[in-house]
């Protein structure tokens, strides 16, 4: 399960804020106190998040990537204890999007918890400016033929609601209601390719049942397939699916394996 909000707070700002735990009763609405025994995240702080009606969640950070902008804790007690990934990426014009990730498999059963936690990243990254000074991010639309355009519309994707952004670190792709985030570094190759079955591409992303990757395709003549290192979660809001590849019908591939830092062969 993945949560991302968009918003005009740098990513230094967002990212401030996301590891002071002082600050969380500001931005999420659901947080009324935290106790920490860390001022600023690090591997190894513990602390107790209060929320309404006296509810009190207990935690542990487990990771924290200050390059990446990425931090991992467990919440909860014992076997009822949940693993959340924690991400802050830069995002066009100079602002920012924050993204939690719940693994498979307490994403079956944490559904309901997207609307408390996109209500708490949407404050995260709501005030404009802040700390840090804007990043650079291309820009990639996809490529709507226009055979494709009314089975796509029919799940919510048009050209207003797809887009693939390179930062210097993340990729991030938006394909209607899904989406798909990693690393640069998770990037193992690209490749040109085309020619699909309009049947077997048109409208949602499809799962290839021969090596479980991810289509994103909005026409059949051409897109770059990537290959990752260690598989990622999109088509399944459960992340109970991983894909090791994707195939995105980006309008300008060229240019997109080469924001990406792959040179493609003639």
């Amino acid at each position: 399960m993945l949560v991302d909000a968009h918003g005009p707070a740098t990513a230094d700002e967002a990212w401030r804020c996301f590891t002071t735990p002082a600050t969380w009763s500001s931005w999420a609405p659901l947080i009324r106190d935290v106790e920490a025994s860390d001022d600023v995240l690090a591997v190894g702080t513990t602390g107790r998040v209060h929320g309404p009606a006296g509810v009190a969640v207990d935690f542990e950070v487990t990771r924290v990537d200050p390059a990446l902008r990425s931090w991992t804790w467990r919440a909860g007690r014992g076997p009822a204890a949940v693993s959340m990934d924690h991400h802050v990426l830069p995002a066009p014009g100079g602002g920012s999007r924050a993204l939690v990730r719940v693994p498979a498999p307490a994403a079956a059963v944490l559904q309901p918890y997207r609307v408390p936690a996109g209500m708490a990243l949407r404050g995260l990254v709501r005030e404009p400016g802040g700390e840090g000074a804007p990043v650079a991010v291309e820009t990639f639309d996809f490529a709507f033929a226009p055979n494709y355009l009314a089975p796509a519309r029919a799940f919510g994707i048009t050209p207003a609601t797809t887009t693939a952004e390179v930062g210097p670190d993340w990729l991030f792709v938006r394909y209607g209601p899904w989406r798909l985030a990693t690393p640069r570094a998770n990037i193992s190759s690209v490749e040109l390719t085309g020619g699909f079955a309009w049947h077997r591409t048109a409208g949602p992303p499809h799962l290839s049942l021969t090596d479980r990757g991810v289509s994103f395709t909005t026409n059949g003549d051409r897109a770059l397939c990537l290959t990752f290192h260690e598989p990622v979660p999109a088509i399944d809001p459960t992340g109970t699916i991983t894909h090791p590849g994707a195939t995105l019908a980006v309008a300008d591939p060229r240019r997109f394996a080469d924001a990406l830092g792959f040179s493609l062969d003639d």
